[in-house]
């Protein structure tokens, strides 16, 4: 117990989890720019001008309505939102995605929402580990809210 005392009393004077560029300064009481790839039932985008609906933009709402941040949709080809994101020029990209997409290598994924025969996560910019623990905390605050269109209920 004293060693789980002094390891959270060390990581709390390191002022860790870190953002080294902010994001999640950036994101509350602001803009929270999110890409979004095409992907039903998680996203279902009609374009710009509308709002997009799906799974992942409502959770998304309830990340953005947590932090007091408006979001801004953010619509490109899946390769260019994601180097972006590497870019950290964007705070989260959307589309279905999965635990086993070629670009973990490139970006960061949260922990899975939703769990099928897959694991399903957003992503994140790499290194901004801050920003990953606060959308990770509101996802886990949410997870009961989200539905899927069978009626099924997220679980991890």
């Amino acid at each position: 117990m004293r060693r789980v005392l002094l390891f959270c009393c060390l990581l709390a004077a390191c002022d860790l989890p870190r953002d080294p560029d902010d994001t999640l300064k950036h994101v509350q009481n602001a803009t929270m720019r999110v890409g979004i790839v095409n992907a039903e039932p998680w996203t279902i985008d009609v374009g710009s001008g509308s709002a997009p609906s799906g799974v992942e933009p409502s959770l998304v709402q309830a990340i953005a309505q947590e932090l007091g941040a408006t979001v801004e949709w953010v619509r490109k080809p899946e390769h260019e939102l994601m180097r972006d994101l590497h870019d950290r020029k964007i705070h989260l990209v959307i589309g279905g995605f999965t635990d086993v997409l070629p670009w973990k290598q490139e970006v960061a994924f949260t922990r899975p929402y939703f769990t099928d025969r897959d694991r399903h996560v957003l992503a994140a910019p790499p290194g901004e580990n801050a920003w990953l623990v606060a959308v990770e905390r509101a996802i886990e605050r949410h997870k009961g809210e989200i539905t899927m269109p069978n009626g099924e209920t997220a679980r991890r």
